[in-house]
């Protein structure tokens, strides 16, 4: 629990060096984990259910260019262990029909978990509203331990700005 509470006082930290008085109640964001996909090893037997949690806050950019974000969260990895993360990422959304939009980002960060304890990356997919968003994330065949073979993984996640 600790790991957690650090990478959230390292997130609260930049937000308060950052933040302005002008600062929108929309540039926060829960998200909330559930579910990943496992390509290309059918022994694994990795778990694919992932709950967990997580905050973002938007804190540069615009709808033009793109926003700047920061991410912290805790979830349930593949390994049946809980992982914790702090990132920092970019996301591009465009209007598809009506409320709908789609977009593209990345985002890259500090992982302990998911039997890694360093820097990460993650590519990611969105498709909703501007209040709630189906995330796809997807690494291409990555290490799933030492008693794994390579795998690709797909992620999925929902993100609720309020």
């Amino acid at each position: 629990m600790m790991k957690l509470e650090l990478l959230l006082a390292a997130l609260l930290s930049l937000c308060v060096q950052n933040a302005n008085a002008d600062v929108a109640l929309n540039d926060f964001s829960l998200l909330l984990f559930g579910a990943s996909d496992h390509h290309g090893c059918s022994t694994c037997h990795l778990n694919e259910s992932n709950p967990g949690a997580g905050l973002e806050w938007k804190f540069s950019g615009d709808d033009d260019q793109g926003r700047w974000f920061a991410r912290a969260g805790s979830y349930r990895d593949s390994f049946k262990k809980t992982a914790y993360f702090g990132s920092i990422g970019w996301r591009k959304e465009w209007q598809i029909a009506g409320p709908v939009v789609a977009g593209i980002g990345l985002q890259g960060g500090y992982l302990d978990g998911s039997d890694r304890h360093g820097l990460a990356a993650l590519p990611i997919f969105s498709i909703g509203t501007r209040a709630v968003a189906l995330e796809i994330g997807y690494l291409p065949k990555v290490s799933a331990g030492n008693h794994h073979p390579k795998t690709a993984v797909t992620t999925f996640n929902l993100r609720w700005t309020f």
